[in-house]
């Protein structure tokens, strides 16, 4: 079913009625419909001078589709019975209703374009009235009826306050929306029911979402279309390789064999693979080789071998500047068999050789590909690959304390109180491994694995010299180990 969707995000406001998170809603909303291979209009910060022109051109489209969604986050209001969607022009709350009248959308301006097309599926979803701006009786958004054949979607019932925050990035309606529009054949009556129990009780029962529908079709935003991410140019059972059919080929046979855990059906199975000719493999199947010998690098000696000469068994794999098993061994570093990002739980076989590639140019693609991804999760905990060198900068803070071991001896050695990355305090992750009694070679090589990062770009700043660490409480250490 072909859809167009209509998204705006307004956060700039004057300084009282500025909003932190309808921009980072719409951006999120315009990024999962795009994954779901929607036509979208996305403006954000929207002047009231740039209503008209959105309206003009969602309706003018209209016809082309078969189904149709206006999404909107940020102020919305009532004045005599008129639901007004404010522009960053509008001054909140409005001083009438012809000033807010210039400065907004009226919701029925769109609910009369649905009118227009009753024979599509119509959908309006309402992330308004913020937390900077609480719903009341002269506040809030006024009930409506949809129109036939469409479905309106509000993030609060009728005179209740509605959350900026409280869902990651998002507010508590979108960020809970987001959860459940990738779920395939979920109804729009499903997906918005679940959407309301978990709006309710996230805040604890102080909002709760209001829907009303004269649907006659039904609506599914996911039917299986679906991409994880639209910068992936793979199919969706490979970047999903949970799903790949391991029974359809002598390909897929071998791959089959290379995730059994058996050293006589996974090693020969690897050295099968790798003896095809790179052109008589598709993108996809160069993709899935490459990840599955990172997975299997661990317990397969033909695996480790690759990549003990990994730039010189990869480069015939390379054709017109891209480099498909590459792209396969990257993304397994950084996401799991669903497709889900890993977080700190990457992969880290190899990764000092895999990452020296960086710098070649006939790789550059691969490390593009990459990057891209990971600029989508909005981690600030992973280094990004590329050829570039920049310098990762960690700041740590330690205090020194002396004690003596069962031999008489005095040791003098480092508390670590904070290690500061990128304004993030890893401290406790760090901890995790163990490193007590190393020193900053050691501290160096466990956050490089814990980023992801080469080794030779961490670059420590340390209130003292750190011969030996430790991540324990000062009155209760043994030193007799150290």
């Amino acid at each position: 079913m072909k859809t167009l969707a209509l998204i705006i995000g307004n956060n700039e406001y004057h300084d009282s009625a500025k909003l932190d998170n309808a921009v980072n809603d719409a951006t999120s909303i315009n990024r999962e419909f795009e994954r779901l291979g929607f036509t979208t209009i996305f403006k954000c910060d929207c002047k009231s001078t740039d209503y008209p022109l959105l309206l003009s051109d969602f309706e003018e489209k209209i016809p082309e589709f078969d189904a149709s969604i206006f999404y909107y986050a940020g102020h919305g209001f009532e004045l005599d019975g008129i639901n007004y969607l404010s522009s960053i022009d509008c001054q909140i709350p409005p001083s009438d209703k012809y000033s807010a009248r210039m400065n907004s959308i009226m919701l029925n301006e769109v609910l009369e374009i649905h009118k227009k097309n009753n024979t599509k599926i119509n959908i309006a979803i309402i992330d308004a009235c913020r937390k900077s701006f609480s719903r009341s009786n002269t506040s809030s958004l006024s009930p409506l009826i949809a129109p036939k054949g469409s479905f309106i979607a509000f993030s609060t019932s009728p005179n209740e306050g509605a959350n900026d925050k409280g869902y990651k990035g998002n507010s508590v309606y979108t960020g809970s929306l987001l959860n459940y529009l990738g779920r395939e054949r979920l109804s729009i009556e499903e997906l918005f029911k679940k959407v309301r129990k978990t709006v309710h009780s996230l805040t604890e029962g102080k909002q709760t979402t209001w829907e009303h529908t004269s649907l006659v079709s039904d609506y599914y935003f996911n039917t299986g279309q679906r991409v994880h991410s639209i910068t992936i140019p793979y199919n969706e059972n490979v970047v999903k390789d949970v799903n790949y059919d391991t029974d359809k080929d002598e390909f897929s046979l071998l791959i089959k064999n290379v995730r059994i855990l058996n050293y006589y059906k996974q090693n020969p199975a690897i050295d099968d693979l790798l003896d095809y000719n790179p052109k008589d493999l598709d993108k996809n199947q160069q993709f899935i080789l490459g990840r599955n010998l990172l997975q299997s690098s661990r317990s397969a000696f033909s695996s480790s071998d690759f990549f003990d000469l990994l730039e010189q068994n990869i480069s015939k794999y390379t054709e017109n500047n891209e480099n498909h098993l590459l792209n396969g061994i990257l993304y397994e570093i950084y996401f799991n068999s669903y497709g889900e990002y890993r977080g700190d739980n990457r992969k880290d076989f190899f990764i000092q050789d895999i990452l020296k590639l960086r710098k070649k140019s006939a790789y550059m693609s691969s490390f593009k590909f990459i990057n891209d991804l990971l600029k989508e999760t909005g981690d600030k905990l992973v280094y990004l690959p590329q050829k570039e060198d920049i310098s990762i900068d960690i700041d740590v803070l330690a205090s020194e304390k002396n004690a003596t071991n069962s031999f008489n001896e005095t040791i003098s050695y480092q508390v670590i109180s904070s290690i500061i990355y990128n304004g993030i305090d890893i401290t406790e992750k760090i901890s995790t491994y163990d490193i007590n009694g190393l020193n900053e070679l050691g501290l160096k090589s466990t956050i490089a694995k814990f980023l992801t990062a080469p080794i030779d770009l961490i670059h420590v700043n340390s209130n003292l010299k750190i011969d030996k660490m430790l991540f324990v409480n000062t009155n209760n250490i043994d030193t007799s180990k150290l």
